[in-house]
């Protein structure tokens, strides 16, 4: 492959200073790691001895933690599609 090519999605990659897809790949051995404990409480949770409500309140509170989940899936997922469309762009020089 052309080292033109990777210097030039590097350099594009560098170009972004924040909310960039460098920081969120740098960031996502944190999310693994979080998420993992986070299952482990899932499972400490099951086994304690709870009301109804006090279930409800902690379920809802879960269920917007996986809906945060998403939404950070869905944002890396558009953003390296953004930075693959620009560099796409840079390279057939279409600007």
């Amino acid at each position: 492959m052309n080292i033109d090519f990777w210097n030039l999605l590097y350099n594009h990659l560098e170009e972004r200073r924040y909310d960039n897809i460098y920081q969120n790949a740098k960031q996502d051995a944190d999310y693994l790691k979080f998420s993992q404990q986070e299952q482990e409480l899932c499972s400490q949770y099951e086994s304690l001895n709870l009301s109804d409500d006090q279930r409800k309140v902690i379920i809802n509170w879960i269920e917007a933690i996986h809906a945060q989940n998403e939404a950070y899936t869905t944002v890396v997922f558009r953003m390296a599609m953004q930075c693959c469309f620009a560099l796409l762009l840079e390279l057939a020089d279409l600007k």
